[in-house]
């Protein structure tokens, strides 16, 4: 099939929570849910295409119970033309997720492994997208120096690699990162320098001699903070205000005391990685970061836990499933703990808030298509999508954090 067809039936997708928000609107049923792990280099990546393969056919199984043959095929028409992109499959990250209804799919690839699931449901199956977006252990990076600045996006997540992903600054047939000459021209913003004209008329030939106002210092940390002022406007506008995610800036620490005075960036961490970008191996500047976004995702856990038990005690807390259900239909969950990883199957009614525990758990059909895929909702997943529709924060924990059996805690608005 040609590359204009395989546009038109599905879209590789950047993880965002505009992309994230898209596919919790209401799509034709039945929804399509497919995850799995991948491997960015061969030889492990030659286990993904049969694998993929395989949970289609799970998802075919499970569409064949009750509809027709060619209404699945045309269902399962865009995951089964992903499966014959071979340009797709050579560049996969760790993780994917595709969903896909009424004919067409959207494709996330994930800097973290997704355990291998077909569902077939009403909605979409989202946690693992929620966990991602909503987690604090996804950042971007800024190496600066006095001449060049360069973005990337990394994720602090267990199971996770250190690989970081470049971020470009520029559009896709340009240099990804920033140069000092694209703002500063060394021959003009130098007004140290004074031209001095040689030769009969002064101006057969000429050179140029240091005066005039200012010195040459003055001038070099002035075309520096000019170069800053425009990463900054850059890396606000194409890269934070789109991502949302925490900053770290790795740079000198004169040079991150001048770049933090012109910056703007709401995003941009108060800590720094005091390096020289310049001298940096880039396998290296995962573990550099690590620590930082260690804490910050510590502190963030402390403050919520703390919360929740202040809360819980005044009655603005819950860890009930049910109780949940009902306040986040109704827009009072402020902020939603879920445990990484739990399925918990049901039905959720989106009028009443009701929930019914029942169906079957998830089984890892990776391995075999000859079983067909969970026909059931995923309670825990579908509470985390109502409360970022309704502007609620998820944070997702280790079980052995979660304050409560549930696998969710919820704390309550005050209004």
């Amino acid at each position: 099939m040609t590359s204009g067809v395989a546009d038109e039936l599905f879209e590789v997708s950047h993880l965002s929570p505009q992309t994230v928000r898209a596919v919790l609107a209401e799509h034709p049923a039945p929804c399509l849910s497919l995850g799995m792990p991948t491997h960015r280099t061969v030889p492990d990546n030659r286990v993904d295409r049969p694998t993929y393969r395989h949970l289609v056919e799970a998802l075919e199984a499970a569409l064949l119970l009750t509809s027709s043959r060619a209404e699945a095929a045309r269902l399962l028409a865009p995951l089964r033309v992903l499966a014959d992109t071979v340009r797709f499959w050579d560049h996969t990250h760790e993780g994917l997720v595709v969903l896909a209804a009424g004919g067409t799919a959207r494709v996330f690839v994930l800097p973290v492994p997704v355990k291998p699931l077909a569902v077939v449901a009403s909605r979409f199956h989202t946690l693992p997208l929620i966990r991602l977006v909503a987690a604090s252990d996804r950042y971007n990076l800024l190496l600066l120096t006095s001449r060049e600045a360069h973005v990337y996006e990394g994720c602090l997540m267990e199971g996770a690699t250190d690989a970081l992903d470049p971020v470009p600054l520029h559009g896709p047939d340009e240099p990804p990162g920033l140069d000092r000459r694209e703002v500063v021209d060394a021959e003009i913003y130098q007004p140290h320098r004074v031209f001095r004209g040689m030769g009969p008329a002064g101006l057969a030939s000429g050179s140029v001699v240091h005066g005039g106002t200012g010195s040459k210092r003055d001038d070099i940390e002035a075309d520096t903070e000019i170069f800053f002022r425009h990463v900054d406007d850059v890396v606000r506008e194409r890269v934070s205000r789109r991502s949302g995610l925490p900053l770290v800036l790795v740079a000198l620490p004169q040079l991150a005391a001048v770049f933090r005075g012109v910056s703007k960036n709401r995003h941009l961490l108060d800590e720094i990685v005091p390096h020289d970008a310049h001298l940096l191996p880039p396998d290296h500047l995962s573990a550099l970061v690590k620590p930082v976004i260690a804490r910050i995702r510590e502190q963030r856990i402390e403050h919520a836990l703390r919360q929740f038990s202040v809360a819980r005690d005044r009655g603005l807390a819950a860890g009930d499933l049910s109780d949940i259900a009902r306040a986040a239909m109704a827009g009072k969950v402020s902020l939603l703990l879920v445990e990484k990883d739990r399925f918990e199957p049901g039905r959720f009614d989106r009028e009443t808030g009701a929930i019914e525990p029942d169906g079957e758990m998830p089984a890892d059909l990776s391995l075999s298509g000859d079983e067909p895929a969970i026909r059931t909702e995923d309670l825990l997943g579908v509470l985390a999508e109502t409360v970022l529709l309704h502007g609620g924060d998820i944070l997702a924990l280790d079980r052995i954090r979660m304050p409560t059996e549930s696998g969710v805690a919820a704390l309550y608005r005050y209004a």
